[in-house]
């Protein structure tokens, strides 16, 4: 079929005796012959294709984006920071404790954000780990500022207001946004911290608030034990479910602050660690809750019976707080006063 006969009929003129339609070009007049013999330009052959393949490339990248994209950006919000805090020489802290509970604070305000204030929408307000993780620790940083407030008496014997403040704020609630009472907690934190070095306070020490303290981590690990055990004794979806994510986190988190805490305490009272047993003790504690804080496992899993596929990491992780617990009653132990050997000589009797 000719190329003149596909034109539309808009472009064909024929005469009175039916000759064959004379199709006119700007400023030249093709005989049919010529029509028929026509083929496409290959340059535009070629636009045209690559023109087809830019659109078709243009389709794909939106899906990629809309398939791919939120659950990118869900794995970018999930950042857990378990860095040792290591506090600034230059200007030294009266309190390491209370710089060490202000740098824990302001690596979550700062870093991934405080997931329960997320809008729905947002990549983070999605992820389990996260919330859990902070949950954890603020729950043992309120716990801890509360006994240290409770060591820490004014001169009519009640709790000091600054750190006592700062507990309660800490404290995990559902009714109220984290961010506004994180930032009035770290500043509770700053002025007992003021105070402190001014010397308007005395901070808390001695083996026995070193001993209250050593329990309140133990009792940590404790908790997190039967947490742990409940979850390692069921499976309730595969290959983890959101209550064996939270409770990995959850004591993850009050691991960090155990051996954050543990390590500011005894830096400002080394002579509570005397003997060589003691250092041992601490060593070994300091190990057992780091190794809980940095236990991070690529996917969660929970498999009840024999795990015979993939492993059962509450069960792994009881294992690790126990570990944690029974190395902290071992440096409770080690770090009491020790009683001093005498030797009693009988009556006549030269002492060597």
């Amino acid at each position: 079929m000719g190329a003149a006969k596909k034109l539309p009929d808009l472009y064909k003129e024929t005469g009175p005796d039916d000759r064959a339609p004379v199709v006119t070009l700007i400023g030249s007049n093709l005989p049919q012959a010529y029509l028929d013999e026509a083929e496409p330009s290959p340059l535009m052959e070629s636009a045209s294709r690559l023109w087809r393949r830019i659109v078709f490339a243009f389709k794909l990248v939106i899906v990629l984006l809309l398939v791919g994209g939120y659950p990118a950006m869900m794995a970018a919000s999930h950042k857990i920071d378990t860095r040792d805090v290591v506090l600034s020489q230059a200007a030294p802290w009266a309190s390491p404790e209370a710089g060490t509970a202000m740098t824990l604070i302001g690596r979550e305000l700062t870093g991934a954000g405080w997931a329960d204030d997320r809008a729905a929408w947002h990549p983070a307000a999605q992820l389990k780990a996260l919330p859990a993780w902070q949950e954890g620790l603020i729950s043992a940083l309120s716990e801890h500022t509360a006994l240290m407030a409770q060591l820490t008496p004014n001169e009519l014997g009640q709790p000091d207001a600054d750190l006592n403040a700062a507990g309660r704020l800490l404290a995990p609630a559902s009714d109220s946004e984290g961010t506004p009472r994180l930032n009035a907690a770290a500043e509770a934190i700053q002025r007992y911290e003021g105070r402190l070095s001014r010397g308007l306070v005395s901070a808390p020490g001695g083996i026995e608030a070193f001993r209250a303290e050593a329990k309140l981590m133990a009792s940590w690990a404790a908790a997190s034990e039967q947490i742990l055990r409940d979850s390692a004794n069921s499976a309730q979806a595969w290959p983890a479910s959101r209550r064996d994510v939270e409770a990995i986190y959850l004591a993850r988190a009050k691991a960090h602050v155990a051996g954050q805490m543990l390590s500011a305490t005894l830096s400002a009272e080394p002579e509570l660690l005397a003997s060589r047993d003691a250092v041992e003790a601490r060593d070994r504690a300091l190990m057992a809750w780091r190794r809980a804080a940095t236990f991070n496992p690529l996917i969660v899993s929970s498999q009840a019976g024999t795990g015979r596929i993939l492993s059962d990491h509450p069960a792994v992780m009881t294992f690790y707080m126990q570990e944690a617990e029974a190395a902290m009653m071992a440096l409770i132990a080690a770090a009491e006063p020790q009683p001093v050997a005498t030797e009693t000589v009988s009556d006549g009797a030269t002492a060597p």
